[in-house]
């Protein structure tokens, strides 16, 4: 049940704007609260994430943290209560997550100093796993039961303080949550997920750090400069390039380039053969377009091969249509094509624009969420981000194209392969550090 204890007014709320009880009954029938858990916000200083966790120290005997980012910024808030508490014998452990050089190097060698005096109780655990370390755990065992937090605040000034931060304050009194986040602990030490921290280690991860963050500002100061001078930019498209190219003539790029030109050579010929197969019985039409989309480089086509095998003179007459108009300009090719697919199921933009591509890479780009995403990157933002066969018409494709073959053009790319590939290894590349960058210090 929810007991409504505190004040109406949120910008006053600590601690006290709900309490959620939760009970289990006893033999006599009686309903005996386990625990009760309260929301904790960043409301003003002295009752916020920080002066609550400093207050939870007090008389804990052991503290499980578990953050995704550490900052000096907290630490030297916490650190005199975290002293006492060992001090009195407190046993702690520290787990902080490495990922997009976020935490303070600083931070982590004075806890490990702490970490390495002889007969200290503090243990400190670094993330070394490929996926984002991002918990988010306070937990704290006394001699009458346990407290466990857990919510949005990072170990940092912006987590425990400034930033609009929401937790949960559980009163755990048979420690059965405490119970369960120190067995997560212990699996996670386990798994390799998080591993001891060593000078060595911190001295190695300090000097990425170093490295990464000037490289940020850097890389930050040149992409705004350019925006600002132009309203577009090629700087992001151009460092992913670089980055494609490195190592080359056995880059990314070049072994991606050797694979498409193979493949789009392929796939034209398999368009033509198919094109001239008309009379062909259905099941001869299934396995002809079976190996011509293995020979694109959407992966998303193959997930409505079924649909589009259900046309098989439709499609062909599609092709035939499209073959007899060789010389005609993007927008008047896609709409021959879009007027015959239009009544295939399954048969969307990027297949008609990887059929158009296929037969000639230097006219025809081609247009799905990942070129769309490219160009807009580049500052050409008119296009759906979702191209369908109900957004996009001759007209917007043809104005696709002409965007595209200026950053082509710009970027001292060969043909629309080569820009394709770019634009797939920009949407794909670390997608999941994109997503995850949420830096809260």
């Amino acid at each position: 049940m929810f007991i409504h204890t505190g004040p109406q007014n949120l910008s006053s709320a600590f601690l006290h704007s709900v309490t959620v009880v939760g009970a289990h009954q006893t033999q006599g029938g009686d309903r005996v609260a386990k625990s009760a858990s309260k929301l904790l916000l960043n409301v003003e200083e002295g009752r916020d994430h920080k002066a609550k966790i400093s207050a939870l120290l007090k008389d804990a005997r052991s503290v499980e943290c578990m953050v995704a980012f550490a900052k000096f910024s907290a630490w030297k808030d916490i650190k005199p209560a975290l002293l006492k508490a060992l001090a009195r014998g407190a046993r702690v452990r520290f787990a902080i997550g490495l990922d997009f050089f976020h935490t303070d190097p600083v931070l982590l060698s004075d806890l490990l100093k702490i970490a390495m005096k002889p007969g200290s109780l503090l243990r400190l655990y670094i993330s070394a796993a490929a996926e984002t370390f991002h918990p988010k755990i306070y937990a704290f065992k006394y001699a009458d039961g346990c407290k466990v937090l857990v919510g949005s605040a990072n170990f940092t000034q912006g987590g425990l303080a400034d930033n609009y931060e929401a937790s949960i304050l559980v009163d755990d009194d048979e420690c059965e949550m405490m119970s369960s986040v120190i067995s997560h602990f212990d699996q996670l030490i386990d798994d390799g997920v998080i591993i001891p921290a060593t000078k060595a280690r911190i001295d190695r991860y300090a000097y990425e750090h170093e490295i990464f963050r000037e490289a940020f500002r850097l890389a930050k100061r040149r992409a705004k400069h350019t925006v600002a001078a132009s309203g577009t930019s090629l700087y992001a498209l151009s460092e992913f390039l670089d980055m494609m190219k490195e190592g080359a003539p056995e880059s990314r790029f070049d072994s991606d380039m050797l694979t498409r030109r193979d493949t789009r050579r392929v796939a034209e010929q398999r368009l033509r053969e198919m094109a001239k197969s008309r009379s062909d019985p259905a099941e001869d039409f299934s396995v002809r377009y079976s190996s011509l989309i293995s020979a694109f480089h959407s992966g998303g086509i193959n997930r409505s091969k079924s649909f589009v095998s259900a046309y098989p003179a439709e499609f062909t007459t599609a092709l035939s249509a499209v073959l007899d108009n060789a010389d005609a300009e993007p927008g008047e090719a896609f709409a021959i094509l879009h007027a015959h697919f239009g009544r295939i199921k399954g048969a969307g933009i990027n297949l008609l624009t990887e059929i158009l591509h296929s037969l000639d890479n230097q006219r025809f780009a081609v247009m799905n969420q990942n070129s769309v995403a490219g160009l807009r990157m580049a500052g050409y933002r008119e296009f759906p981000q979702r191209p369908m066969k109900g957004n996009v018409d001759g007209e917007a494709y043809q104005s696709f194209c002409q965007g595209a073959d200026q950053v082509r053009s710009k970027l001292g790319l060969n043909d629309f392969t080569e820009l394709d590939a770019l634009f797939n290894f920009v949407y794909w590349h670390d997608n999941r550090a994109v997503e995850d960058e949420d830096e809260d210090a």
